[in-house]
């Protein structure tokens, strides 16, 4: 994964914080819970559970360095919160959380099975994980847009061998990789999502942060036309500027009950 951006995307972040956001005040807590926020982002996230475990303690993680550097220099009186640099499919933690979620980040990750076995580890046996994601659905995603765009003659130079930096996992498919990992999924949703940034503007901005695995590969001069034509093709498939859907996946998962 592309070393996000983490300052632009606070700025341009309001999609993830409202989805998140909701997620995050159903999530049951005593207050005391040991949590992780696996794909953390700028610590947004973090920092709302946080607050809702005053008594316990939260590690918002993620590959990205400027996504952790943004995240620790938020402003705010939280002592019971920290991040660290690093990857879901690498992470080592044992035992050690009797929370695990992640919001917005699983369908970066590629290796679904490693994952997956990596949350179990770091659960407590009487752990939880909830996991929210973008998942496959009948629909183009914008991410399937712009994987079409690395065809165009004119930029398909800078994209040769490229791999798909994203996988939406077919729902269906998620009970059998989590029993792989041991876990077993207690509640599975998935919600057509649509979000209006109100202008193409605003989406072009939102999708320049949010397309740092492509654009990383394009000259600085290559980039603004290559988002426009990703933005052009995918408003022809909502029709309306700025218009933004989604299959939003949520599920709640643990280790099994011992008969």
């Amino acid at each position: 994964m592309a070393d996000w951006d983490g300052a632009g995307y606070a700025h341009i972040s309001g999609l993830q914080r409202a989805m998140a956001t909701d997620a995050v005040s159903a999530v049951p807590v005593a207050g005391t819970e040991r949590v992780l926020d696996v794909g953390c982002g700028d610590g947004f996230v973090t920092r709302l559970l946080a607050a809702r475990v005053p008594a316990g303690s939260v590690l918002g993680l993620d590959p990205s360095p400027r996504m952790i550097k943004t995240a620790r220099t938020a402003d705010d009186q939280l002592r019971n919160v920290d991040f660290q640099v690093g990857d879901v499919t690498t992470m080592t933690c044992t035992g050690e959380f009797d929370l695990v979620v992640s919001f917005n980040a699983l369908h970066w990750v590629i290796d679904q099975t490693t994952a997956y076995q990596h949350i179990a580890a770091a659960l407590t046996p009487h752990g939880r994980a909830l996991v929210q994601y973008v998942c496959a659905g009948p629909r183009p995603s914008i991410e399937d847009t712009a994987m079409a765009v690395t065809a165009d003659p004119r930029w398909s130079p800078a994209f040769t061998d490229f791999p798909r930096p994203y996988l939406h996992l077919d729902p269906a498919t998620l009970p059998t990789i989590a029993a792989a990992a041991n876990l077993v999924v207690l509640a599975q949703s998935v919600t057509d999502r649509t979000w209006d940034f109100g202008s193409r503007e605003a989406f072009t901005q939102w999708c320049t942060v949010g397309f740092t695995d492509w654009t990383a590969h394009l000259p600085p001069t290559e980039i603004p036309p290559f988002v426009a034509e990703v933005v052009t093709r995918y408003e022809s498939l909502t029709g309306t500027p700025g218009l933004f859907r989604f299959l939003q996946l949520r599920a709640e998962l643990s280790h099994p009950t011992p008969e």
